[in-house]
């Protein structure tokens, strides 16, 4: 997959200050939840794809569900620690294919170790007990859930270790082959710092992926009170509403260390609302802010926590939210797929 930094012609004031977010928002499936993994760029990536098959091949929303799982074992398969990158996840897709969420289902729990005591202890020992004298592939199992060889072996070797794996591959080549390869090609995917271009794409009905820093107290997360950042203000975390990280402030400070990345499906923009928002600063002060011009995404932290109570123009999206554009375009960085 060739990356490609995009310059466009196209300026701001030919678009129009907001996008078909509901247009967007139905051009998606469901929101899912990553649990408690590292897990983001998998629900991108597999949310992208599904995005793709709604628009360009009129598949239906309800129809969709394809598994993270397999996208997680297939990137973790050569790696011994969690996260990934949109561009690595494309490529792995192109390479290995898809397979649905009925064959092999997400698991929101991590399998740390074989030697800790946690609910799945008993499914990691028999899946991935017989790597404890492989240590490479044993951290590989333990990430992607399953032996990280299973995919490069014959049918005979696969049927000695899991032989549940091997209806898994084949469908996962066969969609390969009738669905994946029909929605992108190698040259047709970009990573763009154009802001007019990312707004063009949203504007036309196109999603885009964002990846960012995660700054806690913009985020009103709970770590917002574990890092001891700031009062949280629940309610903006429930109506899925972003703000931004003011250098002066502690969440610029702290989340800058103690943050993680995070990414997400970008579904419109509104030039237009303003969003307000109370920090503290490093003095310990409180100072109100106010920022015009947000960004509109699907999350995959489920509909319980996280943007619940979040509304567009009436309209109830749980699981959704909105970010300002200020921390978009300082922060983010943007990857689409035509």
């Amino acid at each position: 997959m060739n990356l490609v930094i995009l310059f466009s012609s196209v300026h701001a004031d030919e678009l129009p200050s907001k996008s078909d977010i509901h247009g967007l928002i139905g051009l998606q499936t469901a929101v899912k939840s990553q649990g408690s993994r590292g897990t983001c760029t998998m629900f991108t990536a597999i949310g992208m794809v599904e995005h793709l098959l709604i628009r360009k091949q009129g598949f239906l929303p309800v129809e969709l569900d394809l598994s993270e799982q397999w996208m997680e074992y297939i990137i973790m398969k050569d790696k011994l620690t969690e996260g990934s990158s949109t561009s690595k996840n494309m490529r792995a897709i192109l390479d290995m294919g898809v397979v649905y969420e009925k064959t092999w289902p997400y698991s929101r729990k991590k399998w740390p170790s074989l030697d800790e005591d946690f609910p799945q202890i008993n499914i990691a020992k028999k899946t991935c007990g017989h790597l404890v004298v492989l240590p490479k592939y044993l951290k590989s199992c333990l990430l992607g859930q399953r032996d990280p060889r299973l995919f490069t072996m014959s049918d005979y070797d696969i049927a000695q270790i899991d032989p549940d794996f091997i209806p898994i591959r084949k469908e996962s080549i066969y969609l390969r082959d009738t669905l994946v390869s029909n929605l992108f090609k190698r040259k047709k995917s970009y990573k763009s710092r154009d802001l007019n271009k990312i707004k063009q794409w949203l504007n036309d009905g196109k999603s885009v992926i964002m990846g960012t820093k995660l700054y806690y107290g913009s985020w009103n997360s709970k770590k917002t009170i574990t890092h001891e950042i700031q009062e949280r203000d629940k309610s903006k975390w429930y109506a899925g509403i972003v703000g931004y990280p003011e250098i002066g402030t502690r969440d610029r400070r702290i989340s800058s260390v103690k943050g993680g990345g995070h990414s997400m499906i970008l579904v419109g923009y509104d030039d237009d609302v303003i969003v307000e928002t109370k920090m503290q600063m490093e003095d310990g002060s409180w100072k109100e802010f106010e920022y015009k011009g947000v960004y509109y995404f699907k999350n995959s932290w489920g509909v319980k926590g996280f943007g619940k109570k979040f509304k567009l123009d009436g309209v109830s999206y749980p699981g959704y939210g909105m970010i300002t554009q200020k921390y978009a375009h300082e922060f983010g960085r943007f990857f689409y797929i035509d």
